[in-house]
């Protein structure tokens, strides 16, 4: 039987300093835990990527997370395609993944699900070259996330939803062209995507239909509207019945394709960059990533 090593990839900066209580908790809990077990701590973006790389070079059977969904973004970005199990101790200020992935919020509890946890397979999206395993937005949750990574004070999930508000009176409709199997659209967005979880921005239910093992993402077309329907409808997101609006499609299948005139901010699991013009594929791929849950 092949040894277990475990590695923790730690974020210190995630959750407000809730990521030290976890390490604490990791500590004192590995003490009765017959296995290896060493931890590297990030200190720069696209840091956990590369510490997951190097993990699955030196043979580390289990890979783990601790931070928000960007750590855990990070560290699938390193270990896919490898037969790494990867866990998650979350700490962030969303935690959309673990909602998603049934991992217990509570650090003690995720903690041992990572050592007694169910291994199952989940599928993951790709754009491009690049993996994400909760979701991807472009457009106004796109400018969402790149105005709530510059907030100082007001994090959390009350952070996203005064970002949210913000952009929803600035935020400019886009020109795109979108193809779902035989559907096809063209006109403006506000914004659009792909979701492999039912949550995105901690507590926006942008998909609640979506699964992360059924095979495929849940993709959301949401047209422009006046700013005072985007106010009145931001609340029907949160709770997720928004499907009805007119405005609105949620289409379930494994791919879009999506053509932009103009370069559009968008986000990867909370993560912000920028999506170039140009046409574009985002895909599922189905049971990508072996991970463990309770």
């Amino acid at each position: 039987m092949k040894e277990l090593n475990y590695i923790f990839i730690i974020n210190p900066t995630a959750g407000h300093g809730r990521t030290n209580n976890a390490f604490n908790m990791i500590e004192d809990i590995i003490e009765n835990k017959n296995v290896h077990c060493e931890f590297k701590f990030t200190s720069a973006a696209g840091q956990a990527t590369e510490f997951a790389k190097d993990a699955v070079t030196q043979g580390f059977t289990h890979i783990i997370s601790v931070g928000g969904d960007g750590t855990s973004h990070e560290v699938v970005n390193g270990l896919i395609g490898s037969s790494a199990v990867f866990g998650v101790v979350p700490s962030g200020s969303g935690n959309d993944f673990p909602k998603a992935a049934s991992i217990p919020l509570d650090t003690r509890l995720a903690i041992e699900t990572v050592f007694s946890g169910k291994e199952r397979a989940v599928d993951v999206g790709k754009l491009g070259d690049k993996y994400f395993i909760n979701g991807l937005g472009i457009g106004l949750d796109g400018a969402v996330s790149h105005r709530f990574k510059k907030l100082k004070l007001l994090r959390g999930q009350l952070g996203y939803l005064l970002g949210s508000v913000q952009e929803a009176l600035t935020f400019k409709g886009f020109p795109v062209q979108v193809k779902i199997d035989d559907w096809n659209y063209r006109g403006t967005l506000l914004l659009t995507g792909a979701s492999n979880g039912l949550y995105q921005g901690g507590k926006f239910k942008l998909a609640p239909e979506a699964k992360i093992d059924d095979g495929l993402l849940d993709f959301h077309i949401i047209k422009d509207m006046s700013i005072i329907n985007r106010l009145i409808k931001i609340p029907k997101v949160l709770e997720g019945s928004h499907s009805d609006l007119n405005e609105v499609e949620i289409i379930r299948a494994t791919n879009m394709e999506i053509s932009l005139e103009t370069r559009i901010p968008a986000h990867m699991d909370g993560e912000p960059f920028y999506l170039e013009e140009g046409t574009h594929r985002i895909e599922i791929v189905p049971s990508g990533l072996r991970m463990l849950s309770a």
